[in-house]
């Protein structure tokens, strides 16, 4: 019998939308440059809380804790094109990745 979380994580892979690449480049650069890249939202939690921002379709979102960015793309994704999304990350020296990454995702203008 497999192992219930890879197994889920292989079946939420199969039947949920493909990581852009985007994402997936900013993915793979908190695994080489970061300290902790396991806090990285990541594929799975991105899309459900852009299905969530979808669903609820709030007019402001507050992240505490962007980290890479990774999930501040998903919410903004999920908040377009009336929401506003207002992020905060204690450590000033991933600055220069969140805004590069929002940037790319084109979504730098919430």
């Amino acid at each position: 019998m497999g192992n219930i979380n890879n197994d889920l994580e292989q079946y939420l892979s199969q039947h949920s939308t493909p990581e852009d690449q985007v994402l997936a480049d900013l993915t793979r650069f908190t695994y080489l440059t970061t300290y902790n890249p396991r806090m990285l939202s990541g594929r799975q939690q991105g899309l459900f809380l852009q299905m969530l921002c979808m669903m609820l379709n709030p007019k402001k979102v507050l992240e505490i804790g962007t980290f890479t960015g990774y999930s501040a793309i998903c919410i903004a994704r999920g908040i377009m094109p009336n929401g506003k999304l207002n992020t905060i990350e204690i450590n000033d020296e991933l600055e220069e990745t969140i805004v590069k990454y929002l940037k790319l995702a084109g979504v730098s203008q919430f």
